[in-house]
C-alpha cells in the first residue's frame, strides 16, 4: 500500500511541475496571462508586467483556465513533496 500512495505523490510532483511548466512557457509565448489581463468591449487582452496583448477570446479562455489549474496542481505538488519526505526511502 506504501508504494501505492508513494506512487501518487510522485504523480502529484510531476503533474504539478509539468503544468506550471506549460503554464510559464504559454504566459511567456502569449504574452501574459487572463488572470491579469483584461476583457472589455469584445476585446481580450492578456497582461505580462503591465503589457498588455490583444487575443482570441479561446486563446483568453484557455490561459484563464490554465491558471486556474496551476492554482491546484502547484499546492498539491508541495504538498506531495512534503508528505514524499516524511516517507520511509525504501518502503516495503
Amino acid at each position: 500500500m506504501r508504494k501505492v500512495i508513494r506512487r501518487i505523490l510522485q504523480f502529484n510532483v510531476y503533474l504539478g511541475s509539468v503544468n506550471f511548466a506549460v503554464f510559464w512557457v504559454a504566459a511567456v509565448y502569449l504574452g501574459g496571462d487572463a488572470l491579469s489581463g483584461h476583457a472589455f468591449d469584445g476585446r481580450y487582452y492578456l497582461s505580462s508586467h503591465g503589457h498588455l496583448t490583444e487575443v482570441s477570446r479561446a486563446v483568453f479562455t484557455y490561459s484563464k483556465w490554465h491558471t486556474y489549474s496551476v492554482f491546484l496542481t502547484h499546492p498539491l505538488a508541495i504538498l506531495s513533496v512534503i508528505l514524499l519526505s516524511r516517507q520511509p526511502q525504501n518502503p516495503d
